[in-house]
């Protein structure tokens, strides 16, 4: 399932690739924007809970880099909350689809934690015992953003994450603010 979806965004970065960023767009290394999603919601196994996330993106050509963190956690007052966080190197590309309207994919490598409570259960007795556990391992971040551009240098939209890891899968989706340095703007 993993190496289906690892190879699927691949293959949508070579297939989009031709219609990305037609403008010219000299290639030095420069800053390009600041998004950040305040309120996400996201899913791992039979948790769901609350997080945000940010990045920042600076443009080699017509390549997007990026570093992003996101975090969350469950809002139970009776009981432990699980929580998650994940540090990223990011890749990706901006896709203009009509006039304001921008896909913007990426992936990458990063840092993937998350405190959680497993049960083990024994059918015969009917005992369980719940055990705090602390997941930590190297996941493949795949983030979609769909954007629409309000004014120079401001989008709004929606967020779409997915870290693929060994441990756990954890989605997470919401809304995203993006701040874009304006010399990069098409609408100026």
């Amino acid at each position: 399932m993993r190496i289906k979806a690892l190879l699927f965004v691949f293959i949508l970065f070579g297939i989009l690739n031709v219609y990305s960023q037609d403008n010219e767009v000299p290639n030095t290394f420069a800053y390009h924007s600041f998004s950040f999603s305040p309120a996400k919601v996201y899913s791992e196994n039979k948790n769901t809970g609350l997080g945000f996330s940010g990045d920042v993106r600076f443009s080699l050509g017509n390549n997007l880099v990026g570093i992003g963190a996101e975090g969350g956690g469950e809002i139970n007052i009776l009981d432990h909350n699980d929580s998650y966080y994940e540090l990223n190197l990011l890749y990706g590309r901006e896709f203009q689809i009509k006039n304001r309207f921008f896909v913007d994919v990426f992936s990458g490598l990063g840092y993937f934690r998350l405190n959680t409570i497993e049960t083990i259960s024994d059918r015969n007795t009917g005992f369980y015992e719940e055990f705090e556990v602390d997941y930590k391992t190297i996941g493949v971040p795949v983030t979609v953003i769909t954007r629409l551009m309000l004014k120079n240098g401001f989008s709004l939209g929606l967020q779409f994450h997915v870290n693929l890891n060994k441990d756990k899968f954890l989605f997470g989706s919401g809304i995203h603010l993006q701040f874009t340095r304006r010399s990069r703007s098409p609408y100026e």
